[in-house]
């Protein structure tokens, strides 16, 4: 009995040692994926093998990554661990609640962030809303930040999940800027619709209902008719989206639909990058249909400048500084500006000034970003000011570079992840 018990072992380590070779061949010898959809990121290439990354060990940490990234049916062993860890009743998978009513909550601690970042962030937030008030008028210039799920869908957060709160940041915001009138605080109006749909299951953003009554507050803010829900004829374009929390968690659940709210002003012409791209509408649907990621249908891609002409005749230009949140808020704006100017300081080294001086018919400005990312966001030099840039002067000579700019060059590579 023990002899075959020990025929058995060996056989059964000799079936290993042959599979495990015939993974290892095959990854090796399979075609390198620079890109994994299911994911959403970037997947780590055959580091080059240098004296100082050697000695340095960067290159051992990137080729145990490479091996990692590039090994043979990844995407299955990712899912098939993933759906085990779920089976073994555990409620957070690699930074993720898994929450009640099939939504995936993306987890957030006090320890995540860099005190000294955030202040600074606060800091230059403040500073940049100050100046441009000063230079257009208060009464033009409005800041909005969308809470994330954690701070929203408490009551479909794990029992055991950890209290956090993100909204002390706008808080502090709107205490230190000199108009906090013009701060539009969120997480009252979203918490009373947290029932509904607002935001997706399975990705960070929220959804287009979500923007929705973000809007009506920047609307009463200024003053404006707040349109009623049934005043837009909404459409379903997909019913598969599986988005970032997804490709995080790799869990099963149901995946979310997204809608667009029709209005009678989307007759626009859009650019983005100075003509890398053009478009006639606010909508991408190819580029939505290319991926996973199905909230590119919101102007395709996060980009450092999209200008959209609406062919209106308000005499108003807007200029939005923006993350991804605003993305499919934006089109809610159309019928009150001329023109609007997204940036999104995270893919430019340019300051901000550059804008006020190529587009000097800006009346308005709006900054949204959701509190999360402007709480890690390492790109906010971009958004300060110098003398004259608002009434146009001539640039003056300084370094093009801005703080941030080495970080922002590592950051860059894996950005596809985070939005």
């Amino acid at each position: 009995m023990s002899m075959d018990i020990k025929k058995f072992r060996i056989l059964f380590i000799g079936i290993f040692l042959v599979m495990l070779g015939g993974f290892t061949v095959w990854s090796f010898a399979n075609p390198k994926k620079a890109f994994s959809d299911m994911e959403n990121r970037s997947l780590q290439q055959m580091p080059k093998v240098t004296k100082k990354s050697v000695f340095s060990g960067k290159f051992q940490k990137k080729y145990e990554t490479y091996l990692a990234d590039q090994i043979f049916l990844r995407d299955q062993w990712v899912n098939g661990y993933a759906n085990m860890q779920r089976f073994l009743g555990k409620k957070e998978i690699n930074g993720v609640y898994l929450g009640k009513n099939g939504y995936l909550i993306e987890k957030y601690e006090e320890k995540d962030f860099d005190a000294d970042l955030e202040t600074s962030n606060i800091a230059r937030l403040s500073d940049f809303l100050d100046t441009v008030s000063e230079g257009l008028g208060a009464e033009h210039v409005s800041c909005l930040f969308v809470p994330s799920k954690i701070d929203i869908l408490t009551e479909n957060l794990p029992a055991y999940a950890e209290k956090y709160s993100g909204l002390k940041v706008a808080a502090q915001v709107k205490k230190q800027v000199e108009h906090g009138e013009r701060m539009i605080h969120l997480g009252e109006t979203l918490s009373g619709h947290k029932k509904e749909y607002i935001y997706y299951r399975t990705d960070h953003h929220w959804t287009t209902l979500g923007a929705y009554y973000g809007f009506l507050e920047y609307q009463r803010l200024n003053g404006k008719a707040l349109p009623d829900l049934d005043a837009y004829e909404q459409e379903i374009v997909f019913h598969d989206f599986l988005g970032t929390t997804y490709n995080k968690a790799h869990v099963r659940t149901q995946p979310d639909e997204v809608r667009l709210f029709h209005t009678d002003f989307e007759k626009v012409s859009v650019e983005g990058n100075d003509g890398e791209f053009t478009s006639d509408s606010f909508y991408f649907k190819e580029a939505a249909l290319e991926g996973f990621d199905r909230y590119q249908i919101f102007f395709s891609k996060n980009t450092k400048k999209i200008v959209i002409k609406t062919g209106n005749k308000t005499g108003k230009t807007l200029l939005v500084v923006k993350d991804s949140f605003a993305n499919c808020f934006v089109p809610f704006l159309a019928e009150s500006y001329d023109e609007i100017i997204m940036v999104d300081p995270r893919y430019t080294k340019a300051k901000i000034g550059t804008i006020f001086r190529e587009y000097k018919e800006i009346t308005d400005v709006l900054v949204l970003f959701n509190i999360e990312k402007f709480r890690k966001d390492t790109h906010l030099s971009v958004l300060k000011l110098r003398p004259g840039d608002l009434r146009g002067d001539e640039e003056q000579n300084e370094p093009e570079k801005t703080e941030g700019d080495d970080e922002e060059d590592d950051i860059l590579d894996g950005l596809i992840s985070l939005d």
